[in-house]
């Protein structure tokens, strides 16, 4: 009782005071993927002021009227009738076919209903009542599941304790810090082996590395430079975004108190891992392999490095530089942007010594070589963000001309690629005596791709928000597409343009809320915080270890359940809409649909908390 105790009391610091509980046994049941009328729902809910799409859905042509009601969830009274009002109900295609989903959809449109308050949507079918999940009207619905975005990054943390005050139910002790672990990791000679393997067995390096820190990558325990840059510098970007939105004491970690805002302190755990993961000269490794386990401090074997590369050192040259601007910036602490400066610098004069690429690929002199290290950010990107942010830094001549060049080569953007450029775009944009020509073409290529996802979304797609298609990672490109369009936001001078993609984003937001074809909020264990369908069983070492008896009860929910930790945003559907596994069984590849992955988190922390912090 005392750990449940302070877990429901470490949740009320993070998201504020709860809604009144809601008694569902005595509501109409749930709809499910297999209801004849199907009502899908942001499952946090909309705001008061934003556009309030829902989505009525069915395997079978639409009848031709549609009998909802919308009830207030506390009195079970009927507030809205479509019989009342059935202009607010417009079938998709005009009844056809939705390509996409394979549905037949008719979209209900709620937004000139502004009363705050907790409801639910009644369908009745040949008699029969099914309701949607309950959801709120309200100015900051979305704050919840922003925060609580955030906040899976410190479970996901490597290499250190977490405790009761900080970690509720999903506590554990301190891990991977014994003999030849995180504090003195070794390099290893690599097997040949694709991943998840171990690097190797033959130590090619005895010398110890600290390189403790981070974030576990996804449902493994490696660490991979490529994705940590990633995920760091979309973080900084969220930072950047959010400008005094983002505070201190927002999520309950470690460092609340400290002055600094907790979203920039969780980015800090990566940036100083980042620093760590090199040599004396600047070189980074491109791969840290811990074992995954449950719990995380059972493991006891050999922490391995893969060798130093060309591609994870500019990666990590351009975080580090990244990181010296916010810091610089922010005035918050002037010695760790000094320092972050220094290691960026030390690793850009390496590679002018020592060119890429290294190790050399033998059959490709053009190429690095694959060394076990699994993910690499490309060169030349990377360079030129690390240019971006040197330029920023120092005004010097050189580093704006290898932007200049980079940008000339750009022509189109779709959205939700080349979110790893957004950060360059970020940087150059907002400095000052940056070349004119340069910025407006990066402002337009960034307006161009929020203007298409413009097209994908709300009215115009059967699901109010849509991609090019259904992939594994799935939900980081509809992060990636939201952070678009809140970079074209912010971009815009014109108020009309910037409430325009605004409300392109929040289509996205809805989706990962519980707005999409199979209903589910894709955030991990989000019940407490107002979600009735979230994401219950996910592939992870630690919380998603099928058929380990400590990991078990992280696994589902029902007697004895406590689930995985909350906030985390898995993978999605892969092949379809509709594709997704919801077990552990390797036999169904379970990581293509239910795994998270850093990469997927940082767009959509980026997106879920803009909206959560920022847009009221």
């Amino acid at each position: 009782m005392r750990v449940f105790a302070i877990c429901v009391w470490m949740l009320s610091m993070l998201a504020g005071a709860a809604d009144a509980p809601v008694d569902t046994a005595k509501l109409p049941p749930a709809v499910t993927t297999k209801s004849v009328l199907r009502i899908w729902v942001d499952q946090f809910g909309y705001r008061t002021k934003g556009r309030k799409l829902v989505i009525v859905a069915s395997d079978a042509a639409m009848p031709a009227s549609l009998n909802i009601e919308m009830c207030d969830a506390a009195t079970q009274t009927v507030v809205w009738e479509s019989k009342q009002n059935p202009d607010w109900i417009k079938p998709y295609k005009n009844g056809a076919k939705d390509i996409e989903s394979g549905d037949f959809v008719a979209h209900l449109d709620l937004s000139a209903f502004t009363k705050p308050g907790r409801y639910y949507l009644t369908v009745d079918i040949n008699g029969t009542k099914e309701r949607s999940y309950l959801f709120n009207i309200g100015d900051e619905v979305y704050k919840q599941s922003g925060l609580a975005a955030w906040k899976a990054f410190y479970y996901n943390r490597a290499d250190c304790e977490k405790p009761e005050k900080y970690a509720g139910l999903w506590s554990h002790g301190d891990n991977h810090k014994g003999p030849g672990q995180a504090t003195e990791a070794r390099i290893y000679k690599w097997t040949g082996n694709r991943h998840p393997d171990p690097v190797g067995k033959e130590i090619l390096d005895p010398t110890p590395y600290d390189v403790r820190g981070g974030w576990w990558d996804a449902g493994d325990f490696n660490k991979y430079t490529g994705n940590t840059v990633q995920c760091h510098n979309e973080m900084l970007m969220a930072v950047q975004l959010l400008g005094a939105a983002a505070k201190d004491n927002q999520l309950n970690i470690p460092e609340s108190g400290n002055g600094v805002p907790d979203i920039l302190d969780e980015a800090r755990y990566g940036t100083e891992y980042l620093i760590r993961i090199a040599d004396s000269t600047g070189a980074a490794f491109g791969k840290v392999h811990e074992l995954g386990t449950s719990p995380p401090e059972a493991d006891k074997t050999p922490v391995q490095l893969t060798v130093q590369t060309s591609c994870s050192t500019m990666s990590r040259c351009a975080a580090l530089a990244y990181a010296a601007v916010v810091w610089k910036e922010s005035k918050l602490d002037d010695v760790f942007a000094k320092k972050c400066q220094e290691e960026a610098e030390k690793a850009w004069k390496l590679l002018e010594e020592k060119p890429f690429p290294w190790p050399v690929d033998p059959k490709n002199p053009q190429k690095q070589a694959y060394t076990g290290d699994w993910f690499d950010q490309d060169f030349g990107k990377t360079k030129a963000t690390a240019a971006a942010a040197f330029f920023r830094l120092t005004k010097k001549p050189e580093y704006e001309a290898i932007v200049k060049d980079a940008a000339a080569k750009w022509n189109r953007f779709d959205p939700g690629d080349n979110l790893e450029i957004y950060p360059l775009i970020l940087i150059y944009t907002h400095t000052p005596d940056a070349d004119a020509a340069t910025v407006s073409k990066m402002k337009k290529l960034i307006t161009d791709a929020a203007d298409t996802a413009g097209n994908w979304s709300g009215f115009n797609r059967g699901y109010g928000a849509g991609l090019k298609g259904y992939w594994w990672g799935s939900n980081r490109t509809i992060g990636q597409v939201g952070v678009v369009c809140l970079v074209a936001s912010e971009f815009s001078t014109d108020a009309a343009a910037k409430q325009k993609y605004l409300d392109t984003a929040e289509e996205y937001v809805h989706y990962l809320n519980g707005r999409n074809p199979i209903g589910r909020c894709y955030l991990s264990n989000m019940k407490q915080f107002g979600a009735e369908h979230s994401t219950m069983v996910m592939f992870h070492s630690w919380v998603g270890r099928d058929n380990d008896k400590f990991g078990a009860k992280y696994i589902g929910e029902g007697e004895g359940k406590i689930g995985p930790f909350p906030g985390m945003v898995v993978g999605g559907v892969n092949g379809s809409m509709k594709k997704y596994v919801d077990k552990l069984d390797w036999r169904t590849n379970p990581w293509e649909f239910n795994e998270p992955d850093i990469t997927y988190q940082s767009p959509c922390a980026t997106l879920l908390g803009y909206f959560a912090l920022k847009v009221k």
